[in-house]
This record gives C-alpha cells, structure tokens and sequence, in this order.
C-alpha cells in the first residue's frame, strides 16, 4: 500500500520536472529567436542544445533514481542472484 501511495506524488513530481524543463526551453528558445546577430544567435543555439540535452537526460535520471527507491526492494540485501 505504502508504494501505490508513493506513487502518486512522485508521478506528480516528475511531470512538474519535465513540463518546467520543457517550458524553461521554450523560454530560452524564444529569447535566442529575439537575438539579431548571427553568429551569436549561432553560438546560443549551441548552448541551448548542449544544456537542453543535459537538463532533460538530468530529469530522466532523478524520475529512475525515484522510481528504484519506490519500486526496489525494502532490504538492501535483498537481492536477486545471478545464475553462474
């Protein structure tokens, strides 16, 4: 029961994490759409890609690390074997 409870705010946390994420990139891309020289649009571009491919890949770890802490086992020794 505690976990379908869990489950409920950490679906809610990971939507808000994604849709600011989204919406901050959204923002940004606005702003670089306003920018009137060419090569410094060129650069921001850039910047916007490297940290909107690093903030999303961010969001995706902490929705995984979140769901192992729910969905994983309560022991920590309590581990599946691998067969030899």
């Amino acid at each position: 029961m505690k976990r379908v409870l869990l489950t409920i705010p950490a679906f809610l946390i990971v939507v808000g994490i994604f849709l600011t994420i989204l919406l901050g990139l959204v923002r940004v891309t606005l702003m670089i759409g306003e920018i009137s020289f060419s090569a410094l649009r060129a650069v921001a571009w850039c910047g916007e890609l490297a940290l909107g491919v690093v903030v999303l890949l961010g969001g995706a770890w902490v929705a995984t690390h979140m769901a192992v802490w729910i969905f994983g086992p309560a022991d920590k020794l309590e581990r599946a074997e691998i067969p030899s």
